[in-house]
């Protein structure tokens, strides 16, 4: 819809290098920030990929 020039959308920076030529992504002002939260069953490992992610984002994991 956006592309066809009937509408807008709101979505996160990284999505810019997907965007077809012709748009462009403007910046929300002011910034907005969240916090995001992991959460899994409390009665079983979590899945080791999930893991990986939580010690990523506490920097706990390997360098990238």
């Amino acid at each position: 819809m956006v592309e066809a020039g009937l509408g807008v959308a709101v979505l996160p920076s990284l999505a810019g290098s997907m965007l077809p030529g012709g748009l462009t992504l403007v910046p929300a002002l002011p910034r907005v920030e969240r916090r995001l939260l992991l959460t899994g069953p409390a009665t079983r490992p979590w899945h080791p990929h999930v893991t990986a992610i939580r010690d990523l984002c506490q920097g706990t994991g390997p360098a990238m």
